[in-house]
């Protein structure tokens, strides 16, 4: 659970759609920025600000037999996982009065994979590293 000025937020859920493919996504986290620059003219004091370009990242974490269902699915289609194209990722989680948020990740291709395991752990999980070559939407229904 994420606590924001003391209320509470449930996760929900995030959909990872691969026809045939039921996946339990453990943990994901994304951001979003705009390059924004100073702008001087005459003097030392900035004249205002510029902007450039607007870049999404992301991660999610699963477990190693949903990894593998994924890898399954490509084989079985001919498709190369680093090929895998996902229109939406979205994520949806509540706060403590049931109101329903949902960020949606637009464009999205995996662009790292790694895993780790260690003595005495109880589950494998493989990271993956997302390319989000579209935006990400935060509780809006408009872009940034």
């Amino acid at each position: 659970m994420l606590k924001v000025n003391t209320k509470v937020y449930d996760w929900g859920d995030v959909d990872l759609c691969l026809p045939g493919v039921v996946t339990d996504i453990q943990e994901i986290s994304y951001d979003d920025e705009l390059e924004k620059e100073l702008v001087y003219g005459h003097g030392k004091l900035p004249r205002g600000y510029g902007t450039g370009n607007y870049k999404a990242n992301g991660k999610m974490s699963m477990l190693r037999d949903d990894y593998e269902a994924v890898l399954e699915y490509c084989n079985n289609n001919g498709i190369k996982f680093y090929d895998l194209y996902f229109p939406k990722i979205v994520v949806s989680y509540a706060n403590g009065d049931g109101t329903t948020m949902t960020d949606v990740l637009n464009h999205v291709t995996f662009a790292k994979r790694s895993m780790k395991a260690a003595n005495g752990d109880k589950s494998f999980k493989v990271d993956l590293d997302l390319l989000i070559a579209g935006t990400i939407d935060w509780n809006e229904n408009r872009p940034v």
